[in-house]
């Protein structure tokens, strides 16, 4: 489980106001924006619960991106153009691993499981 402290609620709940806590205790909180409500403690619960059950898919789309970013290569036309030599033989293979992880970028989970990258194979 991640611990979400209340100053990353309070952040994500009252953007732009100006307050002071010690610790991690509600009771501490001193509050220097009045044009702006005081999260309540239930409010501040329930946007730690919130933060808590995305942090796993933020976690999947940001390895998901960088999976992506891992393998831009194999879209390169020098890599890809079997009139360059050397040049990729498994084109189709990269093609298909990528749209797969572009499926998580898009739709990510909490729990992913990622295929494995296929290994470059290249023209003599």
């Amino acid at each position: 489980m991640i611990n979400i402290s209340i100053s990353k609620a309070l952040n994500k709940l009252a953007p732009g106001a100006e307050w002071l806590i010690d610790g991690d205790d509600y009771n501490t909180i001193q509050w220097f924006s009045p044009s702006i409500p005081q999260p309540t403690t239930e409010e501040i619960a329930a946007e730690i619960a919130r933060i808590e059950a995305q942090a796993p898919i933020d976690v999947c789309k940001n390895q998901a991106k960088n999976l992506l970013i891992a393998t831009d290569w194999t879209e390169m036309p020098s890599v890809t153009d079997a009139t360059f030599t050397p040049h990729l033989l498994n084109v189709a293979e990269f093609a298909a691993y990528r749209a797969a992880i572009r499926g998580f970028v898009i739709n990510p989970v909490a729990n992913p499981c990622f295929p494995t990258v296929p290994t470059a194979q290249w023209s003599s």
